[in-house]
């Protein structure tokens, strides 16, 4: 019986498959390495961060209907699927067999940099809506304003990062890799973002000085502003674990398009010494993978430290329901109760 042509490709894909995994498991012979084991460690418990954090975002009985529940879910499924794949194709990937596609082999470095996009690219939305809640509380729990930021969240955000990623394949001619471009982008924009949160923290800073002098009632309390500001590190702190693969990815971009121009200019002249520029590219090349493998953990810390639902959740999870049993208060008795127990909440008839 005659082979057709397309089982005879099938049959050299199978063939290179098992050549690749044969020369990773000759690789894999020697003693073993503890940067895998370390990686293996990190990947487990960083995912079990995410997972945790999945679960209070979907079912927690103190989640509220904000952007910051929708970016922390969006962040914790696409977090997993980066560690599953990090741990496939990493330089020292713990298990680099356990992933045989050959479509996700090609992509994998694709892969990593548009689910690695999700949170400065949710983050942006993120800082819009406490901005304009911030100065606009009773909008918290307007369920249409709700529903705008769920749609930008999940559906928007998601669609464009699916879209980027699937469009190398198109018989399209694009200047750049939509995904690496994707992720030039949106890091920019969160670093612009971040800045302006900060001034707008601040700015949050003289109200409260205002809020907390006057003696009117005020919508607004001590702990909308403490809530305001826990935000920021929120950010920052991955901005900055984000900052190495930033830079990869920006390396590339630059000598392809502004190289020429910077040679022209005479930057690249003169008699500096830059000696501490390469020990500070070659430093953040070391960090780059450690960054990677902890950033979601790093963010599920965070989140439970810094964002008060996800703070509440977690010690009612911790304290098997005795703490935070109750469902999510309204905004104007939310920033009321920064940390109450459960008996507080119990008399106000939850």
């Amino acid at each position: 019986m005659p082979i057709s042509r397309q089982d005879a490709l099938k049959a050299i894909q199978i063939a290179k498959t098992l050549i690749r995994l044969n020369g990773k498991h000759r690789d894999m012979s020697g003693p073993p390495d503890p940067d895998r084991t370390a990686y293996g460690v990190v990947i487990c418990v960083s995912g079990a961060a995410c997972i945790l954090l999945l679960y209070m975002a979907l079912f927690g009985r103190r989640m509220r209907r904000t952007a910051i529940r929708w970016h922390v879910m969006n962040c914790s499924w696409w977090g997993i699927l980066h560690l599953a794949s990090y741990g496939s194709f990493a330089e020292k990937a713990p298990w680099p067999n356990y992933i045989i596609s050959p479509e996700w082999t090609d992509s994998s470095k694709q892969v990593e940099n548009f689910s690695r996009s999700i949170f400065p690219c949710g983050m942006f939305f993120v800082y819009i809506e406490v901005m304009i809640t911030t100065c606009v509380p009773r909008l918290a729990d307007n369920w249409i304003f709700n529903l705008i930021f769920f749609i930008l969240v999940i559906p928007v955000l998601n669609i464009i990062v699916l879209f980027c990623f699937f469009a190398q394949w198109m018989a399209v001619e694009w200047f750049y890799t939509p995904v690496d471009f994707l992720t030039l982008l949106t890091y920019v924009l969160f670093c612009i973002m971040t800045a302006v949160y900060f001034l707008f923290c601040l700015f949050g800073s003289c109200l409260c000085c205002y809020t907390v002098a006057s003696k009117k009632p005020q919508k607004r309390t001590v702990f909308t502003f403490v809530d305001m500001w826990l935000l920021f590190p929120y950010a920052l702190i991955p901005d900055i674990m984000y900052g190495p693969s930033f830079g990869m990815t920006s390396v590339q971009f630059v000598f392809k398009f502004l190289y020429d121009w910077i040679k022209d200019s005479g930057l690249l002249e003169g008699g500096g010494d830059t000696t501490f520029v390469l020990d500070l590219m070659t430093a953040a090349l070391n960090a780059l993978p450690w960054f990677v493998l902890f950033f979601p953990l790093v963010q599920a810390m965070l989140a439970v430290v810094c964002i008060k639902m996800f703070r509440q959740q977690f010690f009612f999870l911790l304290s098997c329901g005795r703490l935070y049993n109750g469902p999510a208060l309204p905004a104007p008795k939310l920033s009321k109760d920064w940390a109450s127990k459960s008996k507080l909440m119990t008399s106000e008839g939850f």
